[in-house]
Parts: C-alpha cells; structure tokens; sequence
C-alpha cells in the first residue's frame, strides 16, 4: 500500500464518489476543500434535484475520522426532502467500498454514540478532556452500504 497523505486520500475518494455518480447516470462535480461540510455536489440529468455530499475518507486506519462537532440530534427527514448527505469510503480494498447515508441520520448518530460515552464516563472525555475528535466504524455505517439510491438522482434502472 502506497503511502498517502490525508490530503490524497480525502481528494481521492472524493474523486472516486464523483466518477461512482457519473457512473450510475448522475452529473457530479468536486470541491476540493473550496466549500465548507460540501465536498461534491451533484444532480440528475435535467437538473430538478440537486444535492451535496460530504465525504470521508480511510486508507490505512480502521476508522473514518470526524469532529463531535459534526454530531447533533436529529429526527429523520421525509422521503424526497433530505438534500444533503454523507459518502464515507473505504479505500483499502482493490476496488472503493461506499456508504451512503443522508446527513441527518450520521449527525444523530455521531451525536448519540458520543453522548452515550460521556454518560458512561461521568460526563467527560477520560484521556483527552477537551477533544473533539470523533471516530466512524464501520460496523456503524455498514447497513448504507452501496446504498446510491437515496440520492435520487439516477435514472430508472
């Protein structure tokens, strides 16, 4: 396995999404760290739905890595509504694993799975107090896998 900065990695797979996109009969196009929580933003072919993904991205780690700062509660939005979406890939295998999931439900549950261990832990972070660092396993994402079809921008199959 190549050695690759965290900047390669994250512009691959967002490459990798955008190229998955393009693909499945969507247009998408890259931001490369040029919009803040969008790195892709994409759309259907006459362009009467249009949406932005956030990506993260893991080459050599067990973990995708995010801030707590991303979580916050969420409910569940209506079919059709959800606009905005999270792409987190796993770029270790031979050929790009995905999981696509819409915002709200990974801001929850960046939310309750950080809350849940600060009630176990009286409150606090146990080793580093004032972190904001937050991980992603996969375990927790793998029921989005390959699930391209909630972005509803693909023609009918």
């Amino acid at each position: 396995m190549a050695k690759l900065s965290p900047t390669q990695v994250g512009r691959a797979a967002e490459h990798y999404v955008v190229a998955e996109i393009h693909r499945r009969g969507g247009y998408a196009a890259c931001f490369g760290g040029n919009m803040p929580a969008i790195d892709v933003m994409a759309s259907n072919a006459d362009q009467s739905r249009s949406i932005t993904v956030q990506v993260k991205a893991k080459y050599g780690g067990r973990d995708w890595q995010t801030s707590i700062r991303r979580g916050q509660p969420r409910e569940p939005e209506a079919d059709g509504e959800t606009i905005r979406y999270w792409v987190v890939v796993d770029l270790r295998p031979d050929a790009p694993l995905y999981y696509v999931m819409p915002e709200w439900w990974i801001q929850n549950n960046i939310h309750e799975i950080h809350a849940a261990y600060l009630a176990q832990h009286g409150g606090t972070r146990v080793r580093t107090p004032d972190s904001i660092h937050h991980s992603i396993n996969t375990a927790r994402v793998e029921q989005w896998i390959d699930q391209w079809e909630l972005l509803g921008i693909f023609p009918p199959s």
